[in-house]
Parts: structure tokens; sequence; C-alpha cells
């Protein structure tokens, strides 16, 4: 290897001497584009990148040598440069890229000719901040400007460094207003960004900065400054400020958000409007939390205050507490939209039928049996039916392949996946999606993608287009013989050890989550040196995690301690996967007894609670897979769901 690295080395320095060299090696010109891709990260400004260029020929990635070298040397770069490469190269993926880099930088040089001369109607607020400041500076502050700059400004969050210098103008020439001011507090508060609200008290007017002061004391402590206000309560303000704390109450102090909304509504504080909201958003927070009264609090709401949120909650609680007269009543309340989804067709069959009424749940579950679903499956179960996977994955048509393969952006995406340029090998492959007309492409691009080993970008295609029913692209057996290997390595199934990488990371093997979850089965860092340690292995890197072999080894291994801390409980251990052990043991406490079906339903957490039903309806479709008949549902759905065992009270 040292002896493969010094030679390429020998290329580039000694250019001449190796021409010849390179035209008999069967990959000199990856090998020419990795070292050269290299040198240039490495700032190496010493590259004779006009001969390279010219040895690589029409090697495809050729573009993103001029591309990093001219991103490097932005800072001495000039107009024509970027225009050159925009025209020779209008279709690279990283093109825009380039675009938005070069605007960034005229608008940190203040080269507002430039930015205008350049700018191309695209960019996020950055760009559009370093616009408005161009135009003023080469054209003046007009009504439109102002309008901009003002719809810029009123939001609840802080924007770029570069919209400073437009807000000062707005500031300094006065052309905010008092409420429009006041607006972005209500935005700001309504995130609870008490930093960012104190940080523009100096902004806002002068009669309601006192206002702010008693807004900010409330959210610290909003029993105690409602049941004591030092502030007109009768006063818009006023208004304001005990609806936001009665909203804040209404997530823990419930009872307390209710008598408090009672004594102002004695007083007549709040309007009516704002009272029923205000009512609602009590019941639906106790719903939430599966508060024992929140089916009183959400049947006690006003016809007015009732809508789409109002009807799910109720009916959801009533499955909870399986009070099926209930069920069946509000499911027939609910508007069309709702009570045709998925779940409340189910929950009215199981109501009907627990009922007494079989005639009728028998025909809205057998319908419900022809989709391929959680509730689809579930459905087919209670009347015995084989599940219907539906699957409409044509044969793929090899010369439209061939030709699709052929195109530039496959072509490049093909060669920076050998290169390990996963980020830009996306690219290409999303601009060559973006340049389809026609879904029969976009079946055979996500059927290439599997031809290619590249599962994230045929599951991505595959729901791009709405393939819904191709089902072997959109769940895809991904790195066969790594699954096995885990799988036996710590005795799971491996069936569900795809539902789990399938929902975590669709396949993508370096993805990171907005918590640090990282790899095909997302697993913590933290969590990942503890598995390993475990184990007896290395702790592992972010870049290990990054890899199947060594995710898979640890997501598994994860997977089976969940299994057995929740003695096999399928249910309870994807639950732990998604929302840790601890919060599980919580529900496992609450729930106890119950049908898992409805135990599902009782996991106070969205996420988590559409995760498990994923997990479960994800297994089934790749057991279909790999074994040609899915094992039930219901085989791992157990009559009553367990509740402690006796070591944990």
């Amino acid at each position: 290897m040292r002896l493969v690295l010094f030679a390429l080395m020998l290329l580039l320095l000694q250019p001449a001497m190796a021409g010849t060299a390179l035209a008999a090696e069967p990959h000199a010109e990856r090998s020419l584009f990795i070292a050269t891709w290299d040198r240039l990260g490495r700032g190496n400004r010493d590259v004779d990148l006009d001969q390279v260029l010219q040895r690589l020929g029409d090697y495809p990635l050729a573009p993103y040598l001029e591309w990093r070298a001219l991103r490097q040397g932005l800072p001495d770069a000039s107009g024509e440069d970027v225009r050159r490469f925009v025209e020779r190269h209008p279709n690279l993926a990283v093109t825009p890229l380039l675009q938005r880099q070069w605007l960034n930088h005229l608008g940190q040089e203040r080269r507002w000719a430039g930015f205008l001369a350049h700018w191309d109607g695209q960019g996020g607020t950055t760009m559009d901040c370093y616009r408005l400041r161009a135009l003023r500076m080469e054209q003046g502050v007009d009504q439109d400007w102002v309008e901009e700059a003002v719809a810029l400004w009123t939001v609840g969050h802080s924007q770029p460094d570069a919209c400073d210098a437009v807000f000062d103008v707005l500031y300094d020439r006065e052309l905010l207003s008092r409420e429009q001011r006041w607006e972005r507090i209500r935005l700001i508060m309504a995130r609870d960004d008490r930093q960012l609200a104190r940080a523009l008290r100096p902004r806002i007017d002068r009669r309601d900065r006192d206002w702010l002061d008693d807004w900010l004391r409330l959210a610290g402590n909003p029993e105690r400054r409602l049941r004591d206000p030092h502030f007109d309560t009768k006063s818009d303000r006023g208004r304001e400020l005990i609806a936001d704390g009665i909203r804040r109450l209404a997530i823990r102090e419930r009872d307390v958000a209710r008598e408090l909304l009672d004594r102002f509504r004695e007083r007549q504080v709040l309007d009516r409007e704002t009272g029923l909201d205000l009512q609602r958003q009590i019941a639906l927070r106790a719903a939430w939390s599966r508060d024992g009264e929140a089916a009183e609090l959400l049947a006690g709401l006003p016809a007015e205050a009732v809508n789409n949120d109002v009807y799910e909650w109720s009916a959801r609680i009533a499955v909870g507490q399986q009070q099926w007269e209930r069920v069946l009543r509000l499911t027939s309340m609910m508007p069309g939209e709702l009570a045709g989804t998925g779940e409340w067709r189910y929950w009215r069959g199981e109501a009907l039928a627990r009922n007494g009424r079989r005639e009728e749940a028998e025909g809205l579950l057998e319908e419900l049996a022809r989709e391929r679903s959680y509730y689809g499956f579930l459905a087919a179960d209670r009347l015995e039916l084989p599940y219907a996977m539906n699957d409409a994955t044509a044969a793929p048509d090899q010369e439209r392949q061939q030709a699709l393969s052929e195109r530039i952006e496959f072509l490049r995406a093909r060669e920076l996946r050998a290169v390990n340029l996963e980020t830009e090998a996306r690219r290409e492959w999303l601009a060559g999606i973006d340049r389809m007309n026609s879904a029969e492409d976009l079946f055979q691009a996500a059927a290439m993608a599997i031809d290619w080993n590249w599962y994230d970008r045929a599951v991505f295609t595959a729901n791009r287009a709405g393939l819904n029913d191709a089902v072997r692209l959109r769940f895809p057996i991904a790195w066969r013989q790594d699954f096995q290997r885990s799988a036996e390595a710590e005795g799971l199934d491996l069936a569900l050890i795809y539902a789990i990488s399938r929902k975590e990371s669709a396949f993508i093997a370096d993805a990171r989550s907005h918590a640090g979850a990282l790899g095909l089965m997302q697993v913590m860092p933290g969590t990942a040196r503890q598995t390993a340690a475990g184990l007896g292995l290395p702790s592992p890197s972010d870049r290990d995690l990054r890899e199947p072999t060594a995710n898979l080894r640890l997501g598994a291994n994860y997977l089976a301690e969940m299994l057995d801390r929740f003695d096999g409980n399928l249910i309870m251990a994807s639950a732990a996967y998604n929302a840790g052990p601890n919060r599980v043991d919580g529900w496992v406490r609450d729930n106890a007894g119950q049908p898992a079906a409805v135990w599902i339903e009782n996991i106070t957490f969205g996420e988590t609670r559409d995760y498990v039903k994923s997990i479960l309806a994800f297994r089934a479709v790749y057991d279909w897979q790999l074994n040609g008949e899915p094992r039930r549902l219901r085989d791992v759905m157990p009559e009553r769901m367990p509740g402690p065992r006796r070591s944990e009270g």
C-alpha cells in the first residue's frame, strides 16, 4: 500500500514521466483523481490542474477537481472564474452549491454589484438578506424592500448575522410599527425563547417593555403570576399574558390551569373564542399524557371547541380504556377524512365486533385487510385472511437501465461512490432523477440502484416516484451477509433487524440524526461504546459506526439486550429501542394486562407509538420476502401485555 501511495505521489510530481504508465493502468484515472482530490483538500496549490485534467480526459469526475480547486481558492477567485465554471458545467450537481458559496463570499466581502450580477433567485435567508443589502447600496430602499425586510424580521427565531444590517435599517428609520415589533415578541414567546426576547427588549416600543418584563416573569412562574397579577388583566396585552400563562400551566398543572381559566372567564377577562381554545388545549394535553380525566374533559368541550384533534383523541382515549360503545359512537361522528384512515376503520371494526355487529365489522375489516399496513395486517389477523402484500415490483428492463446508467449524472454518481464521496454521489443521483419525466424511468432507476447495492437510493427513488407497491424496491434485502451474521450472532430474527434498519435509516449507511445517532441502526455513540465494551471490542469511532458491519453488530447486540430486558416482548423491546428502556418501564407499569394493540395505542409518545406500528408491519414485509410467508402480527402481540417483573416492583 505504501508503495502504491508513493507511486501516486510520483505521478503527480513528475507528470511527464508518468503519462505512458497511466494509460496502461486500468484504474489510472480513478487513482489520479483520488490523489489530486486529496492534495487539493489539504490546500496544496502546486498541483498542475490543467495537466491533470488533460490526463483525465473524459473521466466523469474530472470537473469535480475544478470545483474543489475553485472552492478552495474562492477568496482569490474572480466572478469570471465562477462564470466560466458555471457555463462549462451547468448540469454538474455541485454547480448550484458553488454559486451559493460564491454569493456568500461576495456578501461577506460586501461586493454588492457583483452579488446582484450573480444573483439567480436561489438560496436561503442569508442570501435573501445579502440581496436586500445589495439592493439598498446599489438602488436604495423602496416599499418592496421594506416589505421583504419586515417579513424576514417577523419570525420567532434568530436570523443569520447577515440580516443584522437589514434589520438596522428597519430600526434606524422607524420602519417597524409598535404592533409589528410586538408580533415578533409573540412569535418568540410561543417558542419560549426568553433569551432572544430579552435581547430584543431595547428594540420594542417603550410602552411594551414593561409588558415584556411581566411576560418573562410569568413564563418563569405562571401560577404565581396569574394568582397575583401585577398588570392590567383587562387590557389587550394583559389578556394575552393570561392566555399564555394558562397554556403553560396546561402542560403540567392542568388542575391549576382549569381553575384559573374558570376564574378569568367569570371576570370576563377572556373572550369566548380564547376561552374555548384554552379549554380545548387543557383537554388535549390531558389526553396526550393519558390523564384519568381526559375523557371527561374532552366530552365536556362545547361543540364550537370540537375539531379533528378532539375527535381523534376522544376516540383514542376510548380505545385505550376499551370503551367499545364509546369508540363506536365517536368514530361515527368523525369527519370523513379522519374516519377513512386505516386506524379508525380498524378500531371502528373492532368496536362493531365487540358490540355484536359482526357482519358490519367483517365487511369493514375485510376491505381494510386488502391493504399492506399495520392496521391492514391486524384486520387480516382478526378475519384469518392472508396478508395483502400487493407487490407490484415489475421485472427490471436491462436495456433501459443500461441507457440510464450511461447518463452523465449516473456515471458520475457511480464513480463518486467508488471513490467514497457519498454525499456528492447522492447529489448527482438526485440531479439525475430530477431530470426524469416518466414513472417508468424512475422505477428503472430505483431497480438500477438495487443492482448497484445502493439501497438507500432505491428506497428514496421509489418513494419519491410514488411507487408504493414496488415492495422489493422500497424494502430491499440489503447487505444480506452482514445482516445475517449479526442476526445469528445475537440469536435474533433477521426480519426484525431489517425492519429496524429500514425504519431507522432507510439504509443510509452514513446517516446521522439530530440527536447524534449514527448508521444503519442509528446507534448512539455512547451506547455503542458501552455495547462494544461488553462484547470485548475496541471502542468504535463515529466513522466505524457508519460502516454497515460494525453498526449492525453493535445495534443488533443492543436490540438483543432490550429483548432480554423485556423477556422477549418485541413490542416493548422496539419501543425501548426508540424511546429508551426507562420510559418503557413506565408504560409497562401503567398499561399492564391490556391487549397488545391497545397497549400500543396507549404509548404516550406519538413518535414511539408510530415507530412500534411500523416495526411490526415492516417485519411482516421482510418476513414475507425472506421466507415466502409472513408470520402473523398476532404471534408477537399477546392477548394481555405483562406488567413489571417482581424485581421491578
